[in-house]
């Protein structure tokens, strides 16, 4: 039965290892600590260039200054897998360590004050994890009984060049490509084919692989109080990925698999008719469903080779508030809700979803140090998500008596220090 069985829980780490890489869906929630501590909503809230260039580039016309932010996300997660199949049950921790997640950017107004520069370079994406070969546990017992050891790291980046120009004193506009990369280490790798002894290769000796898009935005001043923002981020068409392995024999193969990062639609307000109150609310949609790999329908062909995710496209939620203390220092908290890309009807193929979230919650604050240099401390949280499904087999459905469980919760812990011209 579990050679049977190793096919589809193989299916189990290739989703994990998409839902690690994609903490909301496709995107981080937020860059850097200004930014996390406001739950990620700055559509309409440009208070730091991060903020602004994260999710509206429009928006860093909004800004006074010019001004370089320079934050630094750590990634801590609390992973456990626990399966049952023919009688067996066992239970595994995983040990992925920290995760580093850095973020830049850069706005400048020109001579001409109608144009504002903006440079963001930001992880978009990233993940690391580390879960033994486990005899006890049905999906990660030895190969091909099951998974074996599974491993992971990947990290997509996005460089953004961007121009605002202010069309009036109330509207802004803007413009730029998305040159985004990615590194990408998966063991085993199941998006492509198995090998003749039903084990798969590991996938780690993978370059970083190139892709693109672009970006538009726009900000407008509704009242001194009240402001609005949208975005549009297009599909980040990504390059095949391509990977030097070996197989059952150590002979040379080469894998590939087609993965980009969907689209998503920002819109946000922004309210600071309170005295020393800012409050922001945003409203995303990630079109996973029209994305290759993520839309893709979730099914094996005759070689073994996954052929996609089959996500849903989903809608997301971010509110964040800050309050100014005295004229140093600035406390905030925000709040995320993610809808889930996964339907009830597939629970079994996306099981294994770390830093696969719902609920966020984020407290974080800054501190200037003088009139040009403020320091920022952020923290999130990401509530425990369990999931648990019947295991499925290809052409015989849900094995009885069968299941899986992913037990996850995670947290943030960002840094960063903004300079202002």
């Amino acid at each position: 039965m579990f050679k049977k069985l190793f096919p589809v829980t193989a299916l189990l780490f290739s989703l994990c290892w998409a839902n690690q890489a994609f903490s909301q869906g496709a995107y981080i929630s937020a860059a850097g600590p200004i930014n996390r501590s406001m739950g990620g909503a700055s559509t309409a809230a440009p208070i730091s260039a991060l903020s602004a260039m994260y999710w509206n580039p429009a928006s860093i016309s909004g800004m006074e200054h010019s001004e370089l932010e320079v934050g630094v996300d750590l990634l801590f997660t609390d992973h456990s897998v626990t399966s049952t199949a023919g009688g067996v049950t066992g239970s595994t921790d995983a040990d992925p360590g920290s995760f580093p997640v850095p973020n830049f950017a850069w706005t400048h107004r020109l001579k001409d004050p109608r144009f504002t520069f903006g440079l963001g370079v930001n992880s978009v994406a990233g993940l690391k994890t580390s879960l033994p070969a486990d005899a006890t546990n049905p999906v990660l017992a030895p190969q091909p009984s099951g998974l074996g050891q599974v491993t992971s790291e990947a990290s997509f980046l996005q460089i953004a060049p961007v121009l605002s120009m202010a069309m009036t004193e109330r509207l802004s506009v803007a413009a730029g490509p998305l040159i985004t990369t990615g590194q990408v280490g998966l063991e085993p790798f199941v998006f492509d084919s198995a090998n003749s002894d039903n084990t798969y290769s590991s996938g780690r000796g993978s370059s970083y692989h190139w892709g693109g898009g672009f970006q538009l935005g726009t900000y407008y001043l509704l009242s001194p109080s009240w402001q609005l923002g949208a975005s549009y981020k297009s599909t980040a068409w990504m390059e095949t990925f391509e990977f030097v392995s070996t197989d059952e024999n150590g002979l040379p193969r080469t894998l590939t698999c087609d993965i980009d990062l969907p689209s998503v639609v920002s819109l946000g307000t922004g309210y600071t008719g309170i005295d020393n109150w800012l409050f922001a609310a945003d409203f995303r949609y990630f079109d996973y469903a029209n994305t290759d790999g993520f839309g893709d329908e979730a099914s094996y062909d005759g070689t073994g080779k996954l052929a996609g995710l089959d996500w849903s496209s989903v809608f997301a939620l971010a509110f964040g508030a800050q309050r100014a203390v005295g004229e140093k220092t600035f406390l905030r908290a925000g709040y995320t809700y993610n809808q889930s890309p996964i339907r009830e009807s597939e629970s079994f193929f996306n099981t294994a979803s770390p830093l696969f979230y719902e609920h966020m919650f984020s407290l974080g604050g800054s501190y200037k140090l003088n009139e040009k240099v403020a320091v920022s401390a952020a923290w999130s949280h990401y509530f425990e998500n369990t999931r648990t499904g019947a295991i499925i087999l290809p052409g015989i459905g849900a094995v009885p008596g069968s299941s899986v469980t992913n037990r996850l919760s995670a947290d943030f812990l960002s840094f960063g220090i903004v300079m202002q011209q």
